[in-house]
């Protein structure tokens, strides 16, 4: 008797995880113990949180502690000191999810073998498409390019590189269409016909050859709310708000989320290129305390370096809309578990930017601390 589609899906993914335990035993964990003795920035760094300095662990007892990591894990933690775990105690470290252990559950649910909708997520074209088709604002394309050819994205016709200058006297964002944190976008400037990049002026040859190497949307550059800009005017500053269709109930969940803020002339708020990430009070809209920014980048700060706002007193404008809107968005894709939301505020309301079934759940749990209690209940039956 054949084996019902469900059955060979359940025997497919049991044989996965034990390959994968057997390859974390023989390979991945002494790869990680060596990594441990050779990079010291795994258990020696500057605390996040000098005000507990009596607490503040020394060098030795946080390499003890990545060990542990490594043993139980597979890897040492990444995200060691972002969490404070080295002031942090093993019960509160408990409260943590290690990106092991999440990344691994939020696979093996959001990539489903016969039902892949994570496409329409991953490819920015397809979701501009998807999102208008059901009636959310997402940011207006303007062109896109393939194999090296313009197309205008209203009348699906190719087009000429000159076209891009006919937008006079604007900011026009490209992206690649299968880009992650922030890579690969740049901005143009188009005043009186002339297209510039990071102040160089472009030609239509050089145009071309900066947008053929990948596929690439170009959009226009969203004018945010005028209290978003408050923050900082230079970037598009964006909610990452995570939804969760819970295993147990079938409902769409909010998970504790983060507002990400451009710092200094970068035009992007991803954390990645040096931006900050602040926890979200998700009934009020105010934001949390501290903003975080990655190691190699900064610390903690309680006001914007840029702009001298405190945190604690900035609300995000709409964030009822806001949340309203990606629970409706996230119920029409039945197949996809869990979501991380890139949302700006326009005037008018929200804009979609992307949705990321590949979210990552360290800017969350750094910026609202640990997140077992929602993985537990949202994650499994």
């Amino acid at each position: 008797m054949p084996l019902s589609s469900n059955s060979r899906e359940k025997i497919f993914s049991n044989l996965t995880k034990v390959y994968r335990g057997i390859a974390f035993w023989l390979f991945v964990r002494p790869s990680q113990v060596v990594l441990l003795f050779r990079d010291k920035n795994f258990y020696k760094h500057r605390t996040y949180y000098p005000e507990y300095s009596e607490k503040i662990k020394k060098p030795w007892q946080n390499f003890m502690g990545q060990l542990g990591q490594i043993l139980r894990h597979g890897k040492a933690m990444r995200y060691y000191f972002l969490y404070g775990f080295d002031v942090k105690s093993r019960a509160e470290q408990r409260e943590y999810v290690h990106e092991v252990t999440f990344l691994q559950r939020r696979g093996d649910l959001n990539l489903s073998l016969y039902h892949d909708y994570s496409c329409i997520l991953r490819d920015k074209m397809l979701f501009a498409i998807f999102t208008e088709g059901i009636g959310v604002r997402s940011a207006k394309i303007l062109f896109y390019t393939v194999d090296g050819k313009l197309y205008d994205f209203g009348t699906k016709q190719e087009s000429d590189f000159e076209e891009i200058g006919r937008h006079s006297n604007c900011r026009l964002i490209c992206k690649p269409l299968d880009g992650e944190g922030g890579s690969g976008i740049f901005i143009l400037e188009v005043k009186d016909g002339t297209v510039y990049c990071e102040g160089n002026v472009l030609d239509t040859t050089q145009l071309r050859e900066k947008l053929s190497p990948r596929r690439y949307i170009v959009q226009e550059f969203l004018s945010q709310h005028s209290e978003m800009s408050r923050l900082h005017p230079q970037s598009v500053n964006t909610v990452r708000l995570v939804t969760v269709r819970g295993l147990k109930d079938g409902q769409i969940h909010i998970l504790p989320s983060i507002l990400r803020i451009g710092v200094g002339d970068n035009d992007v708020d991803n954390t990645s290129q040096g931006g900050i990430a602040v926890g979200v009070d998700l009934e009020t809209g105010y934001l949390k305390r501290f903003g975080f920014q990655k190691p190699k980048y900064g610390l903690k700060t309680e006001v914007h370096p840029d702009s001298g706002i405190r945190y604690a007193e900035f609300r995000i404008p709409m964030f009822d809309e806001v949340k309203r809107q990606a629970v409706y968005l996230h119920s029409m894709l039945p197949q996809i578990h869990s979501v991380g939301w890139d949302i700006a505020i326009g005037e008018e309301g929200p804009v979609f930017i992307e949705g990321n079934d590949n979210w990552e759940i360290n800017g969350p749990q750094a910026c609202n601390g640990g997140m077992r209690r929602e993985f537990e209940e949202y994650f499994y039956k």
